[in-house]
């Protein structure tokens, strides 16, 4: 459960820094538009730091860390939260600082980040198999 905590707290922690850097860096470059370092900082915050808050909660209640699936969910969840995260910050610091990638880098980068999103969601899927399983133990 302890490990839960520490990996909400590093998601906060990326999330806390992200924003700041889009704001510092958007202030000192006189950057005005959208950047996707502005969608960064309540990703990282709520699909990482929140979501892993929350599961110590779901563990105590249905004893969640001993299906198999609720393993997969973390490996799963985590490589794909890191993968949509990093793709979506190099998008926003070449936004920000308005160094453009190359077009079949910048859809690269687009397309990475949207399998980050797909194995974010074979994770949730994970999960939500976990709990059903825990569920079931439970009431029988």
């Amino acid at each position: 459960m302890k490990k839960m905590y520490w990996i909400s707290l590093a998601y906060f922690a990326f999330g806390l820094t992200a924003g700041l850097v889009n704001h510092e860096i958007a202030y000192w470059t006189h950057f005005a538009g959208e950047s996707m370092m502005s969608v960064v900082h309540p990703h990282a915050i709520l699909l990482g730091g929140l979501v892993f808050l929350l599961i110590p909660l779901f563990m105590k209640t249905f004893e969640l860390e001993k299906q198999k699936s609720f393993r997969r969910f973390l490996w799963t969840y985590n490589i794909g939260l890191v993968m949509t995260l990093g793709f979506m910050t190099a998008r926003g610091m070449s936004q920000l600082l308005v160094k453009p990638f190359p077009s079949f880098l910048d859809h690269m980068v687009g397309g990475f980040a949207g399998i980050g999103h797909i194995i974010l969601t074979v994770g949730l899927g994970f999960l939500f198999h976990a709990l059903m399983k825990s569920v079931d133990k439970r009431s029988e």
